[in-house]
């Protein structure tokens, strides 16, 4: 090869290298920059083709986002549910929902856990009166324990029996801690706390509701135990 055809097919490999990486990448970069995409659906697929994440509209909410494994499973959910709030879902790898969070439901922002069948086991987030709740389920779904703040701001702690019935009630009130114990029927049997002098108190109630025993102290800090009949009057006490 001649010298001048050296020097023009170098020139001419320069020109191209620089309109291809320079030039035309500048084009190139303008161009993909867009101020506002609009779209229905946008689908976004793996390198082998598979469709792995969907941007779609939900006619009855709103946006959604959809994640999807490699097996074609749903995994996470993120989109807007019937109170017009932002919720977002996790499953596991067979498809099944194990977990939601969002600004659900009527109340506020909460917190669902599900079993490996997908029933609820475990719920926290905030109640009726805008205080924060703990709420634990059996895998049949009752209600088995649940944690919050009492309509009067105290702290609140109550374990139900498998048919739903609460039968222990832990809690705070103005005089301090108590503990409450039901029977199977949800009466309460006895009571367990701080009186009102600031000293404890036991207290035994029949099986229908009634008070027949008090154990606790005076304000001189004697013990005392007072018996009542089932009409309710005083039958003994001690001392």
């Amino acid at each position: 090869m001649k010298a001048f055809e050296r020097i023009f097919l170098y020139s001419a490999l320069a020109i191209l290298f620089f309109y291809v990486f320079l030039v035309d990448g500048n084009v190139e970069s303008q161009v993909a920059i867009q101020e506002e995409i609009r779209a229905r659906r946008i689908v976004i697929v793996n390198d082998a083709g598979q469709e792995v994440v969907f941007l779609t509209a939900d006619v009855s909410h709103g946006g959604q986002v959809q994640i999807y494994n490699k097996d074609g499973n749903l995994v996470v959910g993120i989109g807007v549910n019937e109170y017009d709030n932002g919720v977002m879902n996790f499953f596991n790898k067979t498809g099944i929902s194990f977990v939601d969070i969002g600004g659900a439901f009527e109340y506020g922002g909460a917190i669902r856990i599900k079993n490996k069948a997908g029933g609820v086991v475990a719920y926290m987030g905030a109640d009726e009166d805008s205080n924060g709740a703990v709420q634990i389920q059996n895998k049949a779904g009752g209600v088995v324990a649940g944690i919050g703040a009492k309509k009067d701001g105290n702290g609140a702690m109550s374990f139900f029996n498998k048919a739903g019935i609460a039968v222990v009630d832990i809690g705070a009130d103005e005089k301090g801690g108590g503990i409450g114990i039901k029977n199977k029927a949800g009466i309460n049997v006895v009571d367990i706390g701080a009186n009102i002098d600031d000293s404890g108190a036991i207290l035994f109630y029949s099986k229908t509701g009634d008070l027949f025993a008090i154990m606790g102290a005076y304000k001189n800090e004697n013990g005392t135990i007072s018996l009542f009949d089932k009409y309710g009057k005083l039958i003994g006490s001690l001392p």
